[in-house]
């Protein structure tokens, strides 16, 4: 799945910028991935590590962002952080 910010988008701008919905609906999909119980390869962005957004709605999506990905990690058996193409493994 690449990207999850991309997806993320969508149920942001469909709840009307809704962070609790949104977040509940990306779990809701992350859970029925996780019974597939098949490999997955999930490309995210770290978006809170840069100039922070200037409009509440922007902040609130970098907080969602940033909650999917502990999500999307707390489910995965292996995840990683890219930095300059190098793999730093989280666990």
């Amino acid at each position: 799945m690449d990207c999850v910010m991309l997806w993320l988008t969508n149920f942001y701008v469909d709840t009307h910028y809704n962070a609790e919905a949104s977040l509940q609906q990306a779990k809701d999909i992350i859970d029925q991935l996780v019974l597939l119980n098949t490999t997955l390869i999930i490309i995210s962005n770290e978006i809170g590590m840069g100039v922070h957004a200037e409009t509440e709605i922007g902040r609130k999506f970098v907080e969602l962002q940033g909650w999917t990905n502990q999500y999307i990690a707390s489910t995965c058996n292996k995840a990683f952080f890219m930095v300059s193409g190098i793999a730093l493994p989280l666990k």
